[in-house]
């Protein structure tokens, strides 16, 4: 009856002189599996190039399929292509069972379809105890005290040890840290020369009257050289205060960025000198004069730019 069947199937799907005369259908499976062991079952389908294949659903009683792959291999002439479905397949039943025949789909280039069949296999299911008469269960055996090391409590007190270790090292760094010895921070730079230089000036100007009054203004005349002479030693790089006149003036003239005659210094120092060795007062005009000459000769010495910035020109 499935052969009828499937010929009026044919006869209503394609023509006569079907074109599924060159397709084939085999079967590959083992003869002999056990009970519960899964087996391949492949099946090799080979159709014309522009075909395809494909395994429908259908039953396999008392089969059962696990998994099915595919894979396609074309002729090297082109002309054809082999499907290869490998069904992988698993019987409980324990006796000589048939598996197939097995229906395959094939559809053409042109959507025409056909189903072919493959032949059939006998399987022999047999079973591990089939060589006992009357198999039965192993009785039940006394339980066994089986002793297994537990390292939990190993465990847990070393990641305790660790957290510890940890906390005992840090705190010890940490101590450290605070109490090493620490590079003490650079101090300030110094103020430039002119600033030092101002400042000495204008304390001197202030203690003018005093020095006047109490008649010593010859250590007054003293001091206002002497803070010029430090000036323009640290301004261009000598020992202004160890230096004669003469040789500041042999200083100046080398300095490159005086802005000044050095003439215009020398003098001013040779007037202290005149009145340090004559050992001579100076009243109170003369006094005025020497601070503000002191006074200038610092501000016209002074680097251009930082005349610009604040101070006057």
């Amino acid at each position: 009856m499935r052969g009828s069947a499937t010929i009026v199937a044919l006869s209503l799907l394609v023509p006569a002189g079907a074109w599924a005369q060159d397709r084939a259908v085999t079967l590959e499976a083992p003869l002999e599996t056990t009970l519960g062991d899964p087996i391949d079952v492949i099946l090799t389908v080979t159709t014309a190039a522009s075909d395809e294949a494909a395994v429908p659903e259908q039953p396999f009683e008392p089969f059962e399929i696990l998994g099915k792959k595919l894979s396609i291999e074309p002729s090297p002439d082109g002309k054809s292509k082999t499907f290869t479905f490998e069904l992988r397949m698993l019987c409980f039943e324990i006796g000589q069972h048939e598996l197939g025949p097995v229906r395959v789909r094939i559809t053409s280039a042109g959507g025409e379809l056909v189903e072919l069949e493959s032949d059939t296999r006998s399987i022999d299911v047999h079973s591990v105890l089939a060589n006992e008469p009357d198999p039965q269960l192993k009785p039940p055996t006394d339980p066994v005290v089986v002793e297994q090391d537990d390292y939990r409590l190993l465990i847990a007190l070393g990641a305790l040890l660790a957290v510890v270790l940890g906390a005992l090292l840090a705190w010890l760094f940490m101590r450290w840290w605070h109490k090493r010895d620490r590079p003490e921070p650079a101090p300030p730079p110094p103020p430039p020369p002119w600033e030092i230089a101002l400042a000495e000036l204008h304390e001197l100007e202030r203690d003018r009257g005093a020095a006047i009054a109490e008649g010593s203004t010859e250590q007054w005349v003293d001091a206002v050289s002497d803070s010029i002479r430090a000036y323009f030693g640290r301004r261009f790089g000598f020992h202004g205060l160890e230096s004669t006149t003469v040789e500041i003036a042999e200083e100046l003239g080398r300095a490159k960025s005086l802005t000044i005659e050095p003439q215009d210094a020398v003098g001013f120092l040779g007037q202290c000198d005149l009145v340090k060795f004559a050992k001579a007062s100076l009243a109170d005009e003369a006094s005025r004069t020497l601070i503000e000459d002191a006074l200038a000769l610092v501000e016209r010495t002074r680097p251009a730019a930082v005349m610009q910035d604040g101070g006057p020109s």
